[in-house]
């Protein structure tokens, strides 16, 4: 079955005082360069929905602008789960470099008839490391007239699996694949992980 890939890189990076979170560097390499490396042997295509697509043109990727700017992610998944020809699509942000190969291929194995898989750590989602199908398009729409911009909206109106924390550890053991970077400080902690 033909998997595609969306990377969210379309946000404002404010908490990041502006600079784009997909370029910031871990051991020396771009954030978005290791997230196409670990994706490209496990989906058919790579999307990057990103409203600068001027900066992935040394990138073999398919570039898709947000339908309307400032709606937040759930306007990147829209845009991105529109433009892709598959059914299921394995969804990630931008700002985090430790994704764990098994834990794609484990949610695309999963995935039986659900409208998503997310994981789910106590009682905290991480919806930008998910994997998403085309069936939730509708739900989106709705949200989007809403004028709701949170991607967990949509889960209670969808058939979603959300794996929880001991499933997610027998794959991932430190659950590195869910750190992601909102500020400076969180930076230097990722930063750090990439050294254990």
């Amino acid at each position: 079955m033909k998997i595609n890939a969306i990377i969210l890189a379309g946000g404002k990076n404010i908490r990041m005082q502006g600079e784009d979170k997909a370029f910031l560097k871990i051991d020396g390499r771009p954030i978005i360069e290791i997230l196409i490396e670990t994706l490209k042997p496990l989906v058919n295509k790579i999307i990057v929905v990103t409203n600068s697509p001027e900066k992935y043109n040394n990138y073999k990727v398919t570039l898709v602008a947000d339908e309307v700017l400032g709606k937040g992610p759930l306007m990147g998944l829209y845009s991105g789960l529109k433009a892709s020809s598959a059914q299921y699509n394995f969804v990630i942000a931008c700002d985090m470099p430790f994704l764990n190969e098994a834990l794609v291929n484990y949610m695309i194995e999963k995935r039986d008839n659900y409208d998503a898989l997310i994981p789910k750590i106590d009682d905290e989602l991480h919806p930008l490391c998910g994997l998403y199908s085309k069936n939730c398009l509708p739900v989106i729409e709705e949200m989007l007239q809403q004028d709701r911009r949170d991607v967990r909206s949509i889960f209670s109106k969808l058939k979603v699996y959300f794996l929880e924390r001991q499933e997610l550890e027998r794959i991932d053991k430190n659950l590195f694949s869910l750190a992601n970077i909102n500020t400076p400080a969180d930076f230097a902690k990722v930063a750090a992980l990439s050294q254990q």
